[in-house]
């Protein structure tokens, strides 16, 4: 399993963005969608994560689903992410995903918002 992340290295900031991309397992979408709605995204929600976009995309190249949400600051994302409870969902998402890549992007980025 391939897991990359990339993080804003600028000022601390008001508000920062998380973006997750995956690929869902063959044969395990039924399970990856309950997984996703039931823990998942509440768990993010717990966390303090604010989620605002959920993309999946059906066909072409990229990544089939694109997850992104605002934290409150670039220590809050970092803090997120080292969270015990952050690592436990993390561990079970892989159970039904591949290619799990993770970016925080500051608002000066073309892709804030």
């Amino acid at each position: 399993m391939r897991f990359t992340f990339t993080l804003y290295e600028g000022v601390d900031v008001a508000e920062v963005k998380l973006v997750m991309t995956w690929d869902i397992q063959d044969g395990k979408e039924r399970e990856y969608i309950e997984f996703a709605v039931g823990e998942f995204g509440p768990g993010l929600l717990r966390l303090g994560m604010r989620i605002t976009d959920a993309w999946y995309t059906q066909a072409g190249a990229g990544p089939q689903v694109t997850l992104g949400g605002l934290v409150e600051s670039a220590q809050a994302a970092r803090t997120l992410m080292s969270a015990a409870d952050f690592l436990r969902l993390r561990e079970r998402l892989f159970e039904y995903i591949e290619d799990f890549q993770w970016r925080i992007i500051g608002p000066n980025s073309s892709v804030f918002r």
